[in-house]
C-alpha cells in the first residue's frame, strides 16, 4: 500500500521520541524548524500559545508577540502541563496558536490529534505542523525491514499533500509551506548548502522535513444579512398626506 493510501489510525504502540537528540540528525532539524519559527512567529498574534508534544517544548516560539506559551505532554524533558495529544485539556476556542512538531509521525490516531488541536483554536488562529516526508531519502528506510523499527524510519510519515487535505477538511487554510533535508537522516548521514539549495530548486517535493504553517477558518453558513429599520412614516408631523 502506498504512503498516501495508508490508513491513519492504528492499533500499534508508537516509541515517540522524548527529544531531539534522540533522533539522528535531531539536533541538526531542530535548528532548522527553529529557524522557520522565528521568521513566522512575529506574525502570531493573540494570547495563548499552546506547544503539544515533547518535541514542540523543545522549540522556543519567544519571537511571536504571545506571552503566555504553554507545552503540554505526556512525557519529555521540558513540558508544563501533563495532557495527551489526542486528548488536550484546554478548553475550546480558547488557544490562538498550536505547534505540533513531528506529533503526528508518533501518533497512533493523528486525525483526532489535529481535531483536537482544531478544536482549542480560536478562529483564524494558527497552526503549524511539522513531520517526516514518505517521499524521500528518509523515507526509503522506513520500508526496510532492519530499519524501520529504529528512529527515524520508524515514524509513520505523511505526506505534505496529505497533511493538506487533512487541514482543508477541517476548515483550515495552507499559509506556508517549506521544505528541508535533502539525506538519509542517518547516524552517518550529513548535509552540505549545496545540497541544501539544489534540493530547494529541483527536488522539493522529494525532501525529508516539511513545515506547514495553516490558519483555522470559519464561515457562516447562512450569510448574516443586516436589516435596516424603516420608519412608519416618512411624513413628519404638520406635513401633509396624500390621502388614497
Amino acid at each position: 500500500m502506498s504512503p498516501i493510501m495508508q490508513v491513519a489510525r492504528t492499533e500499534q504502540q508508537m516509541d515517540a521520541p522524548t527529544s531531539w537528540s534522540t533522533l539522528p540528525m535531531g539536533d541538526w532539524v531542530a535548528a532548522e524548524i527553529q529557524e522557520r519559527l522565528d521568521n513566522w512567529c512575529p506574525n502570531l498574534f493573540g494570547y495563548h500559545l499552546l506547544k503539544i508534544g515533547a518535541l514542540s517544548a523543545e522549540l522556543s516560539c519567544k519571537g511571536s508577540p504571545i506571552r503566555h506559551q504553554i507545552d503540554i505532554a505526556p512525557t519529555g524533558r521540558l513540558f508544563d502541563l501533563y495532557g495527551e495529544p489526542h486528548a488536550l485539556p484546554v478548553r475550546t476556542g480558547s488557544v490562538d496558536a498550536c505547534l505540533l512538531a513531528h506529533c503526528l509521525d508518533f501518533s497512533s490516531d493523528p486525525h483526532q490529534v489535529l481535531r483536537e488541536a482544531e478544536r482549542v483554536l480560536t478562529d483564524d488562529g494558527w497552526l503549524i505542523i511539522t513531520g517526516y516526508n514518505p517521499v524521500s531519502l528518509v523515507g526509503i528506510g522506513h520500508y526496510l525491514p532492519f530499519l524501520r523499527h529504529r528512529l527515524p524510519w520508524s515514524a509513520r510519515m505523511f505526506t505534505p499533500s496529505r497533511i493538506t487535505d487533512w487541514l482543508h477538511l477541517l476548515g483550515c487554510e495552507v499559509m506556508l509551506d517549506e521544505r528541508f533535508g535533502y539525506s538519509f537522516m542517518g547516524k552517518q548521514s550529513w548535509h552540505s548548502w549545496w545540497r541544501e539549495s539544489v534540493g530547494r530548486d529541483y527536488c522539493r517535493a522529494f525532501a525529508s522535513v516539511y513545515v506547514i504553517a495553516a490558519r483555522k477558518r470559519r464561515f457562516p453558513l447562512i450569510p448574516v444579512r443586516r436589516r435596516w429599520p424603516l420608519p412608519r412614516s416618512i411624513a413628519t408631523q404638520g406635513m401633509a398626506r396624500q390621502g388614497w
